[in-house]
């Protein structure tokens, strides 16, 4: 299945074992060297309610209206998943990234990402520039990631009429 970055926050987080909801999805954590997915922060109550993170590992099920866990006892402080909090470190969140070419010429902000279920990463960038001309760039064209996200050269030009990830 592929999922929407932008449509995961915000969906609701259950634990099997409670047969309750948990939690809200508040931000998607990317490996920087690779586009897999990590896991999740998931907000877990009111205002004052602690942030905790859930690895990818402990995602049973992938659906459009939530994703389910095992256990409540999967959610913890992001600092016991090394590698998840690592990359929150260095705050990376791929979502509203600034990508540019080799050479660097900008190409826009990252709008959205297009997410294998299946292979737990980023398949697709749905970047915009200033201009709101909108293009899709396959993960294959990446380059690294650090501050942005460095594409190939050869990405070329945007659409004409490219069509929104969020349209």
């Amino acid at each position: 299945m592929f999922l929407e970055a932008k449509k995961l926050i915000g969906l609701p987080l259950a634990a099997e074992d409670i047969q309750a909801k948990v939690g809200e999805i508040a931000q998607i954590v990317i490996d920087p060297e690779n586009g897999r997915l990590l896991g999740f922060l998931v907000k877990t109550g009111g205002l004052f309610s602690p942030t905790l993170a859930l690895s990818i590992v402990d995602v049973r099920a992938w659906d459009p209206n939530g994703l389910v866990t095992g256990s409540i006892e999967n959610l913890v402080p992001s600092k016991e998943i090394i590698r998840l909090q690592n990359v929150l470190e260095k705050k990376i969140d791929f979502l509203k990234m600034s990508a540019k070419t080799e050479s660097g010429k900008g190409l826009g902000i990252v709008e959205n990402l297009l997410i294998d279920t299946d292979t737990e990463t980023v398949t697709k960038y749905y970047l915009k520039d200033l201009l709101g001309k909108s293009r899709v760039l396959g993960a294959d064209k990446v380059v690294r990631v650090d501050k942005q996200i460095i594409f190939t050269d050869d990405v070329g030009e945007p659409s004409v009429g490219a069509v929104s990830a969020t349209a």
